[in-house]
């Protein structure tokens, strides 16, 4: 399900194995369950955390199955069993496609129309409550509706239509982004044919865009390299941090994250600024 290691969380959709015998199933659960979902937050320990495997997934409930399906379309299917006794109210899930994996159990609750999930990392433990405690993992999902997302719209031809080019001042190649799979979303990075500066754009789409700017101040804080600036003409929650020859400038705009990388840029401020301003337009 979701595997921490180190300073970050690196997810990834795994198989869930049934440890206890089955519990009968409340009906109650089941239709206040039933449904499409999508994860619009994760913490870890009580801390926001940006997670390409966890954001922006979808759980899919239907009677006592679920089916997840991440943002790059890793999918698994699991059986559920309820606890009629829990409270806060629990189920245990066993893989059925892929099989093989540790047990889990998951407690819920519904708040209107947000739906609440935590469970402990790698422990096979019914969580007490919803923290924060060490290693718990809480996600909070939305209903999944049919709206765009940022995979579908072509951060390069942002990039394009912002006036990349006339920001680097020289003709631009796309190369290949770094997709770490512990960010989500879609990237493009330019580069000036001469290879002297880059730009790169990765956009998150909705519901997850705004919990991974607020994950991402969190790692720019905790960066001691990084001076952290805020940006409130781009928004709330808008900021820049600097290191070195590279700036960084996280926003979003309607529910999108847009992560701007400018790397030995020698426009100024102002420029930059405007260059940032038409990007986020776009979105």
């Amino acid at each position: 399900m979701i595997i921490v290691r180190g300073h970050g969380v690196v997810a990834a959709l795994a198989g869930l194995a049934l440890a206890a015998v089955a519990a009968p199933v409340r009906a109650n659960s089941v239709t206040a369950l039933e449904g499409s979902w999508t994860v619009a937050q994760a913490t870890v320990n009580g801390a926001l955390r940006a997670d390409g495997k966890v954001l922006n997934a979808t759980w899919t409930f239907r009677g006592p199955e679920l089916v997840m399906q991440n943002a790059n379309g890793e999918r698994l299917r699991s059986a559920l069993s309820f606890d009629a006794t829990a409270g806060p109210p629990a189920f245990h899930v066993a893989p059925l496609d892929p099989p093989g994996e540790r047990p889990l159990w998951i407690i819920w609750e519904r708040r209107g129309d947000e739906l609440r999930l935590a469970f402990y990392d790698g422990v096979d433990r019914r969580p007490e409550d919803f923290g924060p405690r060490h290693k718990l993992v809480v996600l909070t999902l939305v209903p999944a509706r049919a709206t765009p997302t940022a995979a579908a719209v072509d951060p390069c031809s942002i990039l394009r239509v912002a006036g990349v080019d006339r920001l680097l001042g020289g003709p631009t190649r796309a190369q290949p982004a770094q997709h770490r799979a512990s960010t989500p979303g879609s990237t493009c990075a330019l580069h000036r044919t001469d290879g002297s500066s880059a730009i790169s754009l990765t956009l998150v789409g909705p519901p997850a865009g705004p919990a991974y700017v607020g994950a991402a101040r969190r790692e720019a804080d905790a960066n001691r390299r990084m001076q952290v600036e805020e940006e409130p003409a781009l928004g709330a929650d808008a900021f820049s941090g600097t290191s070195g020859w590279t700036v960084v400038v996280v926003a979003h705009r309607r529910g999108t994250a847009m992560i701007l990388k400018f790397e030995a840029l020698s426009a100024d401020r102002i420029e930059r600024q405007r260059f940032v301003t038409r990007v986020l337009d776009q979105l």
